[in-house]
């Protein structure tokens, strides 16, 4: 049967026939899962087209799974797409991208190989190194976070320290600025009292010296009466005296 449907093709296309690249069963079954539009709530390509996303791995392993694999292990299913070169992307959800697996184009499958025994030692050497300086890079970065809190730990204590000296120093300018304002509240005081006082010693300087005025303008006045009082007097005798020769005369 076999040999009667070959002998329908010419002998090129008996040779493309014989020589198809063999698509690994576990291949075929998860584009034909991932690729069914009715499955998408469970698992679907990516909006990129360049990878496909598990919404759901409890419906994926209690439905799909069983159905195209014959379990219900996903870690068996992550493990085989590990073996054939697919690599998980993103963080918070479970998408895988492999750049031979692209919707529409199922022939492309030929292109993926199974890793071999040498591959997987070289990878896991790799991831192990991988893993090895990024233990050693987070050792580092340890570290450094525990030598910059440090730092900071001093910078907040001297920056407390300065705080407090700034507070006390201002505290003591403000003691001084209330002294300096009594001492001047008392120099003004002292001042004004000095002040009242040579005011009143004016006055009574003053005072004093119109009094001598006035005696000496008294003096002055009685000197005056005393004299105008002499010549009167004076006057008077020589008018008596007048009086006396003109008596004697009609005497005579």
């Amino acid at each position: 049967m076999a040999t009667n449907n070959i002998s329908q093709f010419s002998g090129s296309d008996v040779a493309i026939v014989l020589h198809k690249p063999r698509i690994p069963p576990f291949l075929t079954k998860t584009y034909e899962m991932v690729d069914d539009p009715n499955t998408n709530s469970i698992i679907s390509w990516s909006l990129t087209s360049t990878s496909f996303i598990i919404w759901d791995h409890i419906r994926l392993c209690s439905q799909l799974l069983p159905q195209y694999f014959k379990h219900e292990n996903l870690s068996s299913f992550i493990y085989q797409l590990n073996n054939y070169g697919f690599k998980k992307i993103g963080l918070q959800k479970w998408e895988y991208e492999h750049y031979w697996f692209r919707p529409g184009k199922k022939h492309l499958l030929s292109n993926i190989k199974r890793r071999n025994q040498n591959q997987k030692i070289q990878e896991h050497c790799y991831q192990e190194n991988y893993y090895n300086g990024v233990v050693t890079e987070l050792r580092s970065q340890r570290d450094f976070n525990v030598t910059l809190m440090s730092e900071i730990e001093k910078m907040k204590e001297k920056q407390d320290d300065l705080a407090n000296r700034i507070a006390s120093l201002r505290e003591y300018l403000e003691k001084s600025d209330a002294k300096f304002r009594k001492l001047l509240c008392l120099l003004a005081k002292g001042i004004k009292q000095v002040a009242m006082q040579q005011a009143m010693k004016n006055d009574e300087q003053t005072k004093k010296r119109k009094v001598e005025d006035i005696a000496e303008i008294c003096k002055n006045v009685v000197e005056k009466k005393m004299d105008d009082l002499v010549a009167i007097k004076q006057v008077h005798e020589i008018m008596q005296k007048k009086q006396e020769i003109e008596i004697e005369k009609k005497r005579g």
